[in-house]
């Protein structure tokens, strides 16, 4: 898929409704872009995301080719060929949904309606009760929208359904499509004739000072001292940088992210999958011997004792500046993922989003189902202990990113932070156990992004328990914008600036629950010889 909504299996809805709690702004229908030409759609919107109108909404819907169900009101804008856009378009009826019940809708045919050429063949045949969709059949309706002013202005239109069950229930749907003059082409990551696939490396440089998470003022904006951010201490911070509960990290230089890309995506979304090697993710960590060597159990209240051996993802120990200088490090515990978008106009919706509660779902991670635990009580002694909840993770916010090489890259990771026998850390230092002692060690899922980056803690399922711990401090959101997110120019005459922000439920002080950002900025992306094969599979579970 060009674009992707990844999430766990909470819906939109899950969201909608836990920030209109919380007392949050509510974005409904995040979804990205589209882009085709011709008549090949090569774009996705979100697959599945909810109408959030009532619990008729699974009544009637559009389905688009080769993505999957669309929300309600969704606008899906694409790029001309010959000065039209051909969208393959299907209907669903009858789709389960959390808080939808099917019905028998009447008619023997649903059919939409709109001005757009071949409307006529976008129709579906419901089947009782049962879920439909044209696509079962394997036939799409191609349904044409045409530029205006000769092919140099935007055409656009609207489509709609309407489906009524014999129990007088009724859901009204649309559908609007846009399709714009502009042309695309997929720039190369490095101007040195070689073509887009290959492995590529990006290294972390020093940047420019930014007011972190804990400012009272100009969060993430630019400062030159602490009264830029609202007099907090030391809150103006040289980047790269992350924060954990609010308080600083300052990361180190040459932080390094290794990826491969195997193949080059075809314009015009030039939307190019990427791989970051792990290799052997059940070796023993090098970094931190002290928490034993596996198949051993950790040692040393250590989480795990595992990791990546030939890791793409590599930061070197860095220095805590608390309690006389504690030590830090990050180790990749699985193959990372993600795209590079290099298409000019660009047209990637990059954007990451997440949003996490501390309660547990239970093992099928849904909330309201039989299989979810008794309550705890919302204290760092109960929600707070428990590392199972709930993450969801979104891609886009229905627009496209600023112009540049974009991309998001996700690398499941251990921090391990501890005090060292050297005091303060110095430069190589390893948790070897003995006389050192492990203050904590967390599980992350960081996502690099140069469009944004969100994140929150966010009541999903109503139990009044959104964190039992630090938060962000507090529950957020928290929001990484552009700037400082940035993309690559195309020319590769400067780099990038990255942001990542998540949740990560530690189940242990003194922490506990927390929301974790981070500013990495990169110099220009440079070419790997020769280049690696690198596949990966990112793996499906709780809480994210």
């Amino acid at each position: 898929m060009a674009l992707e909504r990844l999430a766990s299996s909470a819906t939109a809805a899950d969201v909608a409704a836990a920030l209109a709690r919380s007392g949050h702004a509510i974005v409904e229908r995040v979804v990205p872009p589209v882009v085709l030409v011709g008549v090949i759609l090569v774009g996705a919107i979100l697959s599945g995301a909810a109408d959030v109108r009532g619990d008729d909404a699974c009544l009637v819907g559009f389905e688009l080719k080769d993505v999957g169900k669309i929300a309600t009101g969704t606008t899906v804008p694409a790029v001309a060929s010959n000065k039209k856009c051909v969208f393959n378009l299907g209907l669903c009826v009858d789709q389960r949904a959390e808080g939808c019940a099917p019905g028998e809708v009447k008619g023997r045919k649903i059919r939409a309606k709109g001005h757009c050429g071949g409307i006529g063949r976008l129709s579906v045949v419901p089947d009782g009760t049962n879920a439909v969709c044209t696509s079962d059949g394997g036939s799409f309706a191609q349904v044409v929208v045409k530029t205006k002013k000769k092919g140099t202005k935007a055409g656009q239109c609207t489509l709609r359904v309407t489906a009524k069950t014999k129990d007088k229930r009724t859901d009204r749907d649309t559908l609007t499509l846009t399709c714009s003059p502009e042309p695309v082409t997929c720039e190369p990551l490095v101007s040195d004739g070689q073509g887009i696939a290959g492995t590529y490396q990006l290294v972390s440089v020093k940047g420019p000072n930014l007011c972190q998470t804990n400012s009272t003022q100009n969060r993430f904006g630019p400062c030159s001292t602490d009264a830029d951010c609202g007099g907090v201490p030391l809150s103006c911070t040289t980047t790269p940088f992350a924060t954990a509960g609010g308080f600083g990290l300052p990361f180190p230089e040459g932080i390094k992210t290794v990826f491969t890309l195997a193949s080059e995506a075809s314009a015009p979304y030039c939307n190019h999958v990427a791989c970051i090697a792990c290799g052997n993710p059940g070796a023993a960590c090098a970094g931190i011997p002290g928490c034993g060597v596996p198949p051993a159990a950790p040692a040393n209240t250590c989480v795990r004792n595992t990791c990546c051996d030939t890791p793409g993802f590599t930061i070197p120990t860095f220095v805590v500046p608390i309690a006389g200088g504690l030590c830090s490090r990050l180790d990749q515990i699985a193959c990372g993922s993600g795209v590079v978008n290099t298409s000019n106009p660009q047209v990637g919706d990059n954007e990451v989003t997440k949003f996490g509660d501390t309660s547990d779902p239970g093992p099928d991670c849904r909330y309201g189902t039989a299989d979810d635990p008794p309550a705890k009580v919302c204290t760092a002694t109960g929600e707070g202990a428990d590392v199972r909840g709930k993450v969801v993770r979104t891609v886009g916010n229905a627009a496209f990113d600023p112009t540049g090489i974009q991309y998001r890259l996700a690398v499941p990771a251990l921090s391990s932070t501890w005090t060292d026998s050297a005091n303060p850390c110095p430069q190589g230092s390893t948790f070897d156990g003995g006389d050192e002692l492990l203050v904590s060690q967390i599980i992350l899922n960081t996502d690099y992004s140069t469009a944004a980056a969100t994140a929150g803690l966010v009541d999903l399922n109503g139990d009044g328990c959104a964190r039992a711990g630090a938060g962000f401090p507090m529950d957020g959101p928290i929001t990484i914008g552009s700037p400082p997110a940035s993309p690559q120019p195309y020319d590769g005459s400067a780099g990038s600036v990255a942001a990542s922000a998540g949740v990560a439920l530690s189940g242990s002080g003194p922490l506990n629950d927390i929301g974790f950002v981070a500013v990495l900025p990169n110099g220009p992306i440079s070419r790997v010889s020769p280049t690696e094969s690198c596949t990966c599979t990112p793996a499906a579970g709780c809480p994210e």
